[in-house]
């Protein structure tokens, strides 16, 4: 199964290079590999309007995606409206506002059934003397790895289509203040967010849940040793408490540094967060009765009673890119001082103890032509514990291949992302195919294939395997 998922996607990367063969063209430039200057906080934005006019954008998107797998059934029919305006204030502040409204009638990936509107940015962004300043509702990207997190931990997630909607999507927007500054031969970021936002996830039962609290099932399952099921621990009941959060108080509130330079060919930076983990990590907080007798009639079984929460997160890393002609060599690290991890049964009441984890990517992109761009990468994670006391494995090696291209003047892009385990059976696989149509409209097919052992999180997820059919008019 897994041989023709791979063929699959070698179809569709195959269709668009055959075209390629045929329409090289010279004229277009190669994309650009992900460096500090060019990621998405940095993008410029389209050309400002004059003083005290508005300039207005608006996508319409249509995403249909059908299961693959048994039993086949409509994944999702979201229909997305965003609209963009910028204001240009005077010639040192402007003002940006930007929201989608989402409809979903399908209601398998636990989106609302009614219309939801989704504030993206609203944001005040200007200049006084040397410092720079970004002030209201926003993204901040920081790190370099692609399809994968290590330093971008600063806005949470929407965990309810898994890790498949483009992060730049799923990232949940928070209000923050950010101050860039010079200092000595670089930069200086300060960020500062007043409250907690959690991600976003699927209730029990949608598309993409893991358990009766998010991460739960996995922790079963890996306890019955790989053996999936709705129990998850034989015998007993489970029961979730409500989730504890951090209050709305200054304590709770989230900050972060970065420190930026260039030095000779390398782009280098420094990174610090506290801030809090955007997914809840369920404790053990006991058992509710007692257990069942030898002999006699049936009675209600124990419950096991699990009472998740949020935990501070602290991390500090840094990145390095530097380019050697078509080739673009980065590095990103990260270490999470205090990451929660569970332990095997016996070892903590809780199931859960504190840790160190470190998590390194090494990336190296490569523009072959003008129309072909080529990304591989490698990553690591190890956590500080011995792994006779860790319910998951102590290390985890993945590896990524990311292929790009354009021809006929970006109007046929064809993409495939591989990314796989090197020492544990897990797998994503994703081709996709778009097409421009005139100014405004495009059309792009694809298929996310997911899947590997159930003690892993794509194992776990596995048969939920998707053909993905996006319909896009922009203006």
């Amino acid at each position: 199964m897994a041989c023709l998922k791979v063929i699959v996607s070698v179809i569709l990367l195959a269709v668009g290079l055959a075209v390629v063969a045929h329409s090289q063209s010279p004229e277009v430039p190669p994309p650009q590999a992900p460096t500090p200057e060019n990621l998405p906080e940095k993008l410029p934005e389209k050309p400002s309007p004059g003083l005290g006019n508005w300039q207005w954008s608006w996508t319409l998107r249509q995403r249909t995606g059908l299961r693959t797998s048994r039993p086949r059934v409509l994944q999702m029919s979201r229909n997305l409206l965003e609209g963009k305006g910028v204001l240009r204030i005077d010639d040192n502040w402007t003002l940006t506002l930007e929201g989608r409204a989402h409809y979903d009638p399908v209601g398998r990936l636990g989106f609302p059934r009614s219309l939801w509107i989704d504030p993206r940015q609203a944001l005040v962004d200007g200049r006084i003397g040397p410092v720079d300043l970004k002030l209201g509702l926003q993204q901040v990207v920081w790190g370099q790895a692609d399809g994968l997190r290590v330093l971008d931990v600063i806005n949470p997630l929407d965990y309810r289509e898994f890790i498949l909607e483009d992060f730049l999507d799923s990232r949940r927007p928070l209000w923050m203040a950010r101050v860039e500054l010079p200092a000595g031969d670089g930069r200086l970021q300060l960020l500062w967010i007043p409250y907690f936002a959690p991600g976003r996830t699927p209730a029990p039962g949608d598309e993409f849940s893991l358990g009766a609290s998010f991460g739960l099932g996995l922790l079963g399952t890996a306890q019955s040793d790989g053996r999936q099921g709705t129990g998850s621990w034989p015998g007993l009941r489970v029961g979730v408490a409500p989730t504890a959060r951090p209050g709305y108080r200054l304590s709770s509130s989230q900050s972060g540094v970065r420190y930026s330079r260039s030095l000779g060919s390398w782009d280098l930076t420094a990174n610090y967060f506290r801030g809090w983990e955007d997914l809840p990590t369920s404790y053990l907080a006991g058992l509710i009765g007692g257990p069942s007798p030898p002999a006699g009639p049936a009675v209600t079984p124990p419950t096991l009673l699990f009472a998740p929460r949020y935990d501070r997160r602290e991390v500090l890393g840094g990145t390095a890119a530097t380019s050697l002609g078509p080739l673009v060599l980065r590095f990103e690290a990260g270490w999470n001082r205090h990451k929660r991890v569970a332990v095997r049964p016996g070892i903590s009441p809780s199931g859960i103890e504190s840790a160190t984890q470190f998590s390194g990517v090494a990336g190296l992109d490569y523009s072959a032509r003008p129309w072909l761009w080529i990304s591989g990468q490698y990553f690591l994670q190890a956590t500080g514990a011995s792994s006779t006391r860790l319910l998951f494995p102590r290390n985890s090696h993945l590896v990524s291949l990311y292929l790009r291209t354009n021809v006929q003047r970006e109007t046929l892009r064809p993409e495939l992302f591989v990314l796989t385990g090197l020492d544990q059976k897990q797998y994503l696989i994703r081709p996709r195919l778009v097409k421009s149509i005139g100014d405004h409209w495009s059309i792009g097919i694809g298929a996310d294939f997911v899947g590997g052992e159930t003690r892993n999180l794509f194992g776990y997820l596995g048969g939920r395997d998707r053909a993905v059919l996006e319909l896009k008019w922009m203006k």
